[in-house]
């Protein structure tokens, strides 16, 4: 009988909360440096991931916003997007949902030409050679300055019909929801799916949810596991068909994933929850298989649990309705060819009493993005 890697490493597989900055390992931040003739990073030229311990969220977008200086042509933006999904491909990952970050590159002098052009390139590819379906997600940075936000509309117009959704990240200090209603407005207005960080145990996280839900009128949030503080907003999420993309990813130096408690309340509450790896090369946690067994071993995840977590990233992506339908038969496909029933995973202790502390608790401030 397969063991539990083999159940999770073959099962097909979606992702809805990837930064494709945040992939850029060490080994590729190296070629490109010196390709592009920049210092090279004191990093293993060798290592596809490297994880760093940090204190706060804004240490870590430090690291994200200084990987990313190496991006400089088409070529680049190619070969980041191409090796992200290629290794889609080796996990069988079959959807994934890029969020990317314009802002950063046009403050650099990076043209939209450059980085639309070579992430397309790749997304086209790999839909075609190696059957990984992807769509992209334009990121406004909340702590970049409003106005920088409106004119990215008219810079990616000529690419709306390849940009699906429409999100916010970056530092939510003093960068609530509210600021960007309006922002929001336009976008709806444009046809863009929508959604936002609310980030882990920031200032007001709860508060900022509400907003998501009420203000923004969202049909997804990224993270957003505060939400368990509020049996209200619970029963919002799931009145709503609100689908959250949660991200237990671990640094070196945690015992491993974080908010799994809350995962599994909102798990077992009926909110559609997934499980997402964020900043892969960034993290501990790595890409999905290694995130996925991590969680299964710690949180207690019977087969047909994980079962359930693909189905929610499936039904919770921005993807066509056919082509939501599409990849549940194909899901449906492998659980008919290994039953769930036929090999469950050692579900005990569960994650609920039995994890440590510090696998769940983030000191605060101390968050993935």
């Amino acid at each position: 009988m397969a063991g539990p890697e083999d159940f999770i490493a073959a099962i097909p597989k979606a992702e809805l909360h990837l930064h494709i900055e945040g992939t850029l390992g060490p080994a590729l931040r190296v070629a490109l440096a010196r390709r592009n003739g920049l210092p090279v990073p004191d990093v293993d030229p060798d290592a596809d991931t490297q994880g760093y311990d940090y204190a706060s969220l804004e240490d870590f977008l430090a690291i994200y916003y200084a990987g990313m200086d190496v991006l400089r042509t088409e070529r680049d933006f190619y070969d980041l997007a191409a090796t992200y999904l290629r290794r889609c491909r080796d996990e069988n990952t079959i959807y994934a949902e890029l969020s990317f970050d314009p802002q950063p590159h046009l403050a650099r002098g990076i043209a939209a030409e450059a980085f639309m052009g070579g992430i397309l390139a790749a997304v086209d590819e790999a839909r075609r050679d190696w059957g990984v379906s992807s769509n992209l997600i334009l990121c406004v940075n909340r702590d970049r300055p409003l106005d920088e936000a409106w004119p990215l509309f008219d810079i990616l117009r000529p690419w709306r019909d390849r940009i699906v959704g429409f999100g916010l990240d970056s530092a939510e200090h003093g960068n609530p929801p509210r600021k960007f209603a309006e922002v929001f407005e336009r976008a709806r207005a444009e046809g863009y799916r929508l959604t936002a960080h609310c980030d882990v145990d920031q200032e007001n996280s709860i508060d900022h949810i509400r907003e998501c839900l009420d203000l923004l009128r969202l049909e997804r949030i990224d993270h957003g596991v505060n939400a368990v503080e509020d049996p209200r907003v619970v029963e919002a999420l799931i009145a709503r068909d609100i689908c959250l993309t949660v991200c237990p990813t671990f640094r070196p130096g945690d015992p491993g994933p974080r908010r799994l408690r809350r995962l599994r309340q909102l798990f077992d509450a009926g909110v559609r929850v997934t499980v997402n790896t964020d900043d892969p090369a960034l993290f501990a946690s790595g890409y999905l298989t290694n995130l996925l067994r991590a969680v299964q071993a710690q949180g207690g995840y019977s087969r047909a649990e994980i079962a359930t977590l693909m189905r929610n990233a499936f039904l919770g992506s921005f993807a066509t309705e056919d082509e939501k339908a599409a990849m549940i038969a194909q899901l449906d496909r492998f659980l008919e060819s290994r039953p769930p029933q036929a090999g469950r995973f050692d579900t005990s202790p569960s994650s609920e009493g039995e994890v440590p502390e510090r696998s769940e608790g983030d000191g605060g401030a101390v968050t993935n993005r």
